[in-house]
């Protein structure tokens, strides 16, 4: 059954996850995902070896906690620049711990990760220009060395995205184009489904992350997108003004 937005706030990950479940177009993008609850938890935890749980509000990945199942009933669980081992039994009181009273939401982990072991995902922008969605610009974003988060915010760095595939995922000239035909396809599926729960709105961004096998994973939406702290830190900036422009013409 859909899920009606006005029973989340507007800026809900988890409202805006339930409808692209039941898009047929992306559905197959979207890492299995759920309301943080003990049951949920459990089975979640149960299921996959690594899972994050994510304020259902927050921004700039602030608050992410990175859990992977270990040996012997430990589990590593890294949240900021902070990383402990906790016994089975206790995980879900650390956790509680940590989440409070605040919406938290539980997700399947998918390793996007470089040849050379760092993480990334892709920031894909999408602006509705004389009332047809066009992709803006697709930009990667790579984490530091040891850190799962990617966001400048937290010393991640950005990449054109031609020299991203080539130089950090090995891909030739044509598995790069075929590539970014693919984002392209999922990026504009994406948002003309979300833009039908927010019609006003007149962009999105879509953080996306590949896998090994090339599978593209949705992470989530933004629906108050910023360029500054992603396409104006690109070393050519012809992305961000393209954006920019877009911006002027979009309605």
């Amino acid at each position: 059954m859909l899920v009606s937005v006005q029973e989340y706030h507007i800026k809900s990950k988890l409202a805006v996850a339930y409808q692209l479940i039941h898009s047929p177009e992306v559905s197959r993008h979207i890492p299995d995902t759920d309301l943080l609850r003990e049951y949920s938890f459990k089975k979640m935890t149960k299921k996959y070896d690594k899972v994050y749980i994510k304020p259902d509000r927050g921004r700039k990945s602030r608050g992410v906690i990175r859990i992977e199942k270990g040996k012997n009933g430990l589990y590593k669980m890294r949240h900021g620049t902070h990383t402990q081992e906790v016994d089975s039994n206790d995980l879900w009181t650390k956790v509680k711990e940590i989440a409070g009273d605040t919406k938290y939401v539980i997700q399947q982990a998918v390793e996007s990760v470089t040849n050379g072991g760092r993480h990334f995902d892709l920031r894909c922008h999408a602006v509705r220009v004389n009332g047809k969605w066009k992709v803006g610009g697709i930009c990667g974003r790579l984490g530091q060395r040891g850190s799962i988060i990617t966001t400048s915010h937290h010393g991640g760095t950005r990449r054109c995205l031609k020299r991203f595939f080539s130089r950090h995922l090995g891909y030739s000239k044509q598995q790069s184009l075929n590539m970014k035909r693919r984002l392209d396809k999922c990026v504009l599926n994406t948002v003309r489904r979300v833009s039908q729960m927010y019609p006003n709105l007149i962009e999105f961004a879509v953080d996306i992350g590949i896998d090994r096998k090339k599978r593209i994973w949705i992470y989530e939406v933004n629906i108050e997108p910023l360029t500054r702290g992603n396409f104006k830190m690109l070393p050519d900036l012809t992305l961000y003004r393209r954006i920019q422009s877009m911006r002027r013409k979009a309605k």
